[in-house]
């Protein structure tokens, strides 16, 4: 009887690898690793907080979509790699600014971490640029107005929670005033603009309600009652022009 020899197919051994190896893959980012489960990275949900300027000040909300990792998960491996490919991208940002005494202006822009700044808004002549501190959920940034002024902004996350403190700073030195305005948010880190000052940054003491603040040039002291809205104090600013000092008052129905 003829014996017949058997020639293996070349290649079919790396073909297999190959699926073997892609295979493996698709189950690891569909089922094992802590990519999969992570949760999300970056701003999500509504900001709120304050803007004040040359020309004006008011109530700034921001509101940022979920991330890829927050989307309806998708029962395809290959819709997954997808989406998670998209969260590096620019994402959409809509926005209110309420102006004190004023209208209420639409803001539309994007967010991208990766960009500098990362995140852009414009509308009704308002433009907004600025950047995401992640160690206490804060954006602040710059701004211009439609008469091409220019101001300050910062919102805390969680907008539901947070408290904005509208008022007015005046001098005792005899260098006038302007607008005070304080962020209080649920982790009692305060932020703010003020004219002259600049960004604040700050913290609040729940029993006491006293408030400590630092900016550029200066502090301020005082207190705070979120239940009833206001709040008062002092500041001193020996590094800002020949150096000042005088009083602040602020309250959340002055916005």
């Amino acid at each position: 009887m003829k014996t017949t020899r058997c020639h293996p197919v070349r290649g079919r051994s790396g073909l297999l690898a190959r699926l073997l190896a892609v295979t493996v893959a698709l189950a690891a980012a569909g089922c094992g690793g802590s990519d999969s489960t992570a949760p999300p990275t970056g701003p999500t949900g509504s900001f709120k907080g304050t803007l004040v300027g040359e020309s004006g000040s008011g109530v700034l909300t921001l509101s940022f979509p979920a991330s890829a990792a927050m989307r309806s998960a998708s029962p395809s491996r290959f819709a997954l790699v997808r989406e998670a490919d998209a969260a590096s991208g620019p994402i959409t940002v809509t926005g209110t600014l309420a102006l004190t005494g004023g209208s209420t202006v639409q803001l539309t822009g994007t967010y991208n971490a990766d960009a500098n700044p990362q995140l852009v808004l414009a509308g009704g002549g308002y433009g907004l640029t600025g950047n995401y501190t992640a160690t206490n959920g804060v954006f602040s940034g710059s701004s211009t107005f439609p008469d091409g002024k220019t101001g300050l902004w910062t919102v805390s996350a969680d907008a539901a929670t947070v408290y904005v403190f509208c008022g007015t700073y005046s001098s005792t030195q005899g260098n006038g005033g302007g607008t005070w305005n304080l962020v209080l948010d649920k982790n009692n880190n305060l932020s703010g603009v003020a004219d002259a000052a600049g960004q604040l940054q700050g913290t609040f003491t729940p029993g006491s309600q006293a408030i400590s603040v630092t900016y550029t040039g200066g502090t301020a002291t005082g207190t705070l009652n979120p239940t009833t809205g206001g709040g008062s104090g002092s500041y001193s600013a020996p590094g800002i022009g020949q150096g000042d000092s005088g009083n602040w008052t602020a309250n959340t129905g002055g916005c």
